[in-house]
Formats: C-alpha cells, sequence, structure tokens
C-alpha cells in the first residue's frame, strides 16, 4: 500500500479515473443518441412514406367507389412491403383495413384533417396497450377519406449495431486516448507535486538543522505554503540565535560576579585580606555581586512566570506621577554623573488600575536604558498625557537610536540591539524590555517605540485609566 500513499500516485489514478469516467459517460450518451436518432428507421421510413404517398395518390381518382376490385390490389402491394393500410373517414372511422382483423392497435384519429394538418404529411410514433411502439403516417385520399400506414418499429439491438459499425473506431479512439491521458496525467501530478517533494526535502533538512530557502514556485497554494515555511525557518534561526546569545549573555553575566565572590571569598579565607578596611571592601564586593546575581534570577524567575501565566498581580487604583518621580530620584547619581538634563513634565495627573510593583518594574526598566544609552550632557523627557480611556507615558532620550531593522524585535526576549558593545554596564542579558512588554500586555496595555539612528528612541506605554477599567 506504500504506493498508494504518495500524492503523485493518487493524482495520477484520480486522473486516470476521471478520464475514464468521461469516455464511459460519452459512450453512453453516443448509445442514448443513436437508439433515438430517426437515423437507425430511415429504412422503415422510406418504406412507409413510399406506401402512403403512392396509395393515397392512385386512389385520389377512385372517388365514391365501391372498396373492391382495385382497391384490394392496391391493399395487396402494401401488404407486400409489410405495412399495414387503413382508410378512415373523416370520423375516423375504419372503412377499410388491410390486416383485415379487427381489435388491432390504431393511433387515435378522431379528427383525421387535424391530425394531417398538425404532422403535415410526417411520421408519428405511438404506443398501443401493450406499449409496443408503432409508426404512422396519415395522408388524404379525397376530401371524405384519408390513408392511414402503420408500421411496428422494429427492435434494434444497439449491441449489433455497435459491434457492426463503432465498436472497432471507438475502441481505436478510447485506446489512444487513455495512452494520451496517462501520459498527461503523469506530467500533470509531477507538475503539482514537484514543488511540494522539494517543501517536503527542506522540511527534512530543517530537522537536521540546515535551513536552505525554498523556491517560491507552482501553484498558489503550494507557493503561500512554501512562504509560510520559509517564514518558519527563518523564525526558528532567529529563535536558535537568540538562544545561543542568551546562554553566552547569561553565562557572562553569571561568570563576572561569581568570579569576584569567588576571588574575594578565597582572599578572606585564604587571610590574603588582613586590615579591616580590606575586609569591609570584601564583604562589600561580595554582598553587590550577590545582589547582582539575584537581580538576574529574579528577572528569569519573572519572565518564566509570565509565560506560564501564574504571576500574580496586586491590581488596585495608583497614580503614576509619584511612582516616576521615585524613579528619577533612584537614577540621580548616574544621571548627574553624566550631565542629563531630564525634562519631567508631570502637569497631568492620572491614576492606572494595576500593579504598583510591576508598573514602576516598567518604567525603571525604560528609565535605565535612557540613562544609559544617553550620551554626556544629553537629555531625557518622559511626559504624562492621555485622553478618557488610556494614559500615555513617554520616555524620550537622544542617544543613539535604533536601527529599522531591530526595531520590531527590540521587545524579544534575549535579544540586543548592539550586539558590539563591550561587556560593561551598557550589555544586559536582553530581558528587560521583554518583561516590560509582557506586564504592560497583562493590563491591558500596549507599549511601542519609535526610533532614528543618530536622533534618539521614544518608549510610549499606554495603559487604561482606573475609571475606564472599571467600566
Amino acid at each position: 500500500m506504500k504506493f498508494f500513499s504518495k500524492i503523485n500516485t493518487r493524482l495520477w489514478i484520480t486522473y486516470v479515473l476521471l478520464i475514464g469516467f468521461v469516455l464511459v459517460a460519452a459512450l453512453t450518451g453516443i448509445v442514448v443518441a443513436f437508439r433515438n436518432s430517426p437515423l437507425l428507421y430511415w429504412k422503415e421510413f422510406v418504406r412507409l412514406n413510399y406506401v402512403t404517398n403512392s396509395l393515397a395518390n392512385r386512389l385520389e381518382f377512385y372517388k365514391d367507389v365501391n372498396w373492391s376490385g382495385t382497391i384490394d390490389l392496391f391493399l395487396k402491394n402494401a401488404n407486400l412491403l409489410d405495412v399495414r393500410v387503413i382508410i378512415i373517414d373523416n370520423h375516423g372511422n375504419i372503412l377499410l383495413d388491410s390486416a383485415g382483423r379487427e381489435n388491432l392497435p390504431m393511433p387515435a384519429v378522431a379528427d383525421p384533417s387535424s391530425a394531417y394538418q398538425r404532422t403535415e404529411g410526417g411520421i408519428r410514433l405511438f404506443r398501443d396497450g401493450e406499449k409496443q411502439a408503432w409508426f404512422y403516417q396519415i395522408n388524404p385520399i379525397n376530401d371524405n377519406n384519408y390513408l392511414v400506414s402503420v408500421i411496428p418499429r422494429p427492435a434494434i439491438r444497439i449491441r449489433t449495431l455497435f459491434q457492426d459499425e463503432l465498436l472497432n473506431p471507438l475502441f481505436r479512439v478510447g485506446l489512444i486516448a487513455m495512452v494520451i491521458a496517462f501520459i498527461l496525467s503523469w506530467f500533470v501530478a509531477r507538475w503539482i507535486t514537484q514543488p511540494l517533494q522539494t517543501i517536503s526535502q527542506s522540511a527534512r533538512q530543517l530537522a537536521f538543522g540546515e535551513f536552505p530557502p525554498i523556491k517560491l514556485e507552482g501553484p498558489a497554494e503550494v507557493q503561500l505554503l512554501a512562504s509560510v515555511i520559509n517564514s518558519m525557518d527563518q523564525q526558528v534561526r532567529d529563535s536558535i540565535q537568540s538562544q545561543k546569545d542568551f546562554v553566552a549573555n547569561v553565562s557572562h553575566e553569571f561568570k563576572t560576579p561569581l568570579t569576584s565572590i569567588q576571588g574575594f571569598a578565597q582572599a578572606i579565607f585564604d587571610e590574603v585580606v588582613q586590615t579591616q578596611d580590606q575586609r569591609q571592601h570584601a564583604a562589600q564586593v561580595i554582598l553587590e555581586e550577590t545582589d547582582r546575581l539575584n537581580y538576574l534570577v529574579n528577572d528569569l524567575l519573572t519572565l518564566a512566570k509570565l509565560d506560564a501565566g501564574t504571576i500574580r498581580f496586586d491590581m488596585r487604583d495608583i497614580s503614576l506621577n509619584p511612582i516616576l518621580k521615585k524613579i528619577i530620584e533612584k537614577f540621580e547619581y548616574r544621571i548627574a554623573s553624566k550631565g542629563i538634563t531630564v525634562d519631567l513634565d508631570l502637569s497631568e495627573e492620572y491614576s492606572v488600575h494595576g500593579d504598583g510593583e510591576r508598573i514602576t518594574q516598567v518604567f525603571n526598566n525604560l528609565v535605565d536604558n535612557a540613562v544609559k544609552f544617553t550620551p554626556v550632557n544629553g537629555k531625557i523627557k518622559i511626559s504624562v498625557s492621555g485622553d478618557k480611556r488610556y494614559s500615555v507615558i513617554s520616555v524620550h532620550d537622544n542617544g543613539g537610536g535604533i536601527a529599522e531593522e531591530d526595531i520590531s524585535k527590540v521587545f524579544e526576549r534575549f535579544y540586543q540591539v548592539d550586539k558590539s558593545r563591550g561587556r560593561n554596564e551598557t550589555r544586559s542579558i536582553g530581558l528587560g524590555l521583554s518583561i516590560a512588554h509582557h506586564i504592560v500586555r497583562a493590563h491591558g496595555g500596549e507599549i511601542s517605540v519609535q526610533s532614528e539612528l543618530g536622533v534618539g528612541s521614544c518608549f510610549m506605554v499606554k495603559i487604561p485609566i482606573a475609571h475606564a477599567k472599571s467600566k
């Protein structure tokens, strides 16, 4: 059954069956057409027409005749041609019947004149009580009498006719058609399945870690599938690269504080650190590096909980202005050390419905990035605005900006805009914006960024205001 599992084989068999069905239907139509065609009975029609016209023409010279003698001679001629001849009057009464028997099938002709005008001398068909079919023709003899000629419709065997006339030509034509159909169906099936086979091969290579792009060819649906797989390949590559970057960044971020902790702890253990000031300095470094590790671990745990949907939010109405003021105070030393000017526009007061700690985490991350990437003597502007439904908080800096191809990825986890930076304070493991994105989305809001290289970046957070959320 493996042979029939291939789509190429199934398409080929489908085309063959379809063509075979068309040939059978065409043959059936030909049989039905021949069975009902007058061409099969042209000999009977000629004989019936000859008897009817010749006898009617002769009998019209004998008006008011005594139906004997000459008339009987004419009727015998009809019998010789195996045609039943009936003479009727204007009212359809039988005056003479060449069969000479009663209760024989007879077409219903109550008004011979009207019947003749309707048929115009043509040949008609009627069936008797036993469903036997008969051909008949009616012609006027004179003003008072009509001649009706009747013959049974012969039973023609279609099989015999086909064997004698049509079987061999139809067999040859059908055989040629089937051979051509086989060839064409094979090419059509191959034309359809070839792109699918290419996609299948690429999918197998994808399973082994190879990512060859698929050419967009074939039907539109196949091209769409190839495009989707190419997009999936790109996402897989991005995911793998992101995980590699994450492992490298996390390893470095953990290695640096662990190295410091290990070094100073070893120095204390080996009593290299002897004075009180040296021991206090070593303890301070160990504590700071431990806090750094704790911060990294908490970020990883937070992101894991956000992904799993298990994180709990303490939702309540909170005011944004105090939160932003406290964050600026927190970064006051770093801001002053770089000579940065902060324009804090809190002229409007908005309350949002959310978790104060998580909202603070969002803006803490945005302000941290703004301070980090703003040059010395640069400028940061933080403003709050909104409407009846949403409050909009903007954090704008005049740093180096973000490249257009990176803007769509800044909220992806483990993604870093500038991988060329050294291992200094501007490097991170790329979780802050991803966590901020998850938190804002969990509050029914949106976070976006507008940036231009050499000009700066503006991060905007839109969160539903308190009364709009309650509605």
